[in-house]
């Protein structure tokens, strides 16, 4: 199984924002970087499902913040 990331632009930020979670600036470049990536109009399905599973990972970071 390969550790390489598929999709580096926006994976390696929200790798960050995993391991740093308590890191608000992480998590608002990871956030920034999915949202800009998500603006894109080529993107293929399968990135675009990726997509919306980092921005659910990232109300998840939110939410740990706050408690």
């Amino acid at each position: 199984m390969s550790t390489e990331l598929k999709y580096p632009e926006w994976q390696l930020p929200l790798q960050d924002a995993i391991v740093n979670f308590r890191n608000k600036v992480a998590l608002l470049q990871s956030e920034t970087a999915i949202r800009k990536r998500s603006e894109s109009q080529e993107i293929s399905p399968k990135e675009r499902e990726a997509l919306v599973d980092a921005l659910a990972v990232i109300r998840i970071l939110k939410e740990e913040q706050k408690s």
